[in-house]
């Protein structure tokens, strides 16, 4: 279902863009759609809130940056989205795992 709506959402991208077929680019803000909503545009954060929000997105990318068993971040926002987050940090797995160890697991809680 999650694969079905970021295909979805990649292709009703393209299209407002102008495009008959779907590039790389859509499908990467498609993910971002389906996991932490759309940019939330009409939320506009003052100056200070945009300088607490970096600090905290770029405390979350250090700490995983000092784990020994966590991914590499692909991505730094502090743009508002549709579910909740004044911003994140995206990681992006080297490889794809079914099972994670007790020291990546603490390693992501930690992140």
């Amino acid at each position: 279902s999650d694969l079905a709506n970021m295909i979805n959402e990649a292709a009703i991208n393209a299209v407002k863009e102008g495009r008959g077929y779907v590039c790389q680019k859509d499908l990467f803000n498609a993910v971002e759609v389906v996991l932490v909503g759309k940019e939330k545009k009409d939320r506009i954060m003052s100056k200070e809130e945009r300088k607490i929000v970096s600090y905290h997105e770029v405390g979350h990318a250090l700490i995983s940056a000092l784990q020994k068993n966590s991914e590499p971040v692909q991505k730094i926002t502090i743009v508002p989205r549709t579910m909740g987050a004044l911003g994140y940090v995206m990681h992006v797995p080297e490889e794809e795992k079914y099972l994670n160890t007790q020291a990546e697991l603490h390693d992501m809680l930690v992140g």
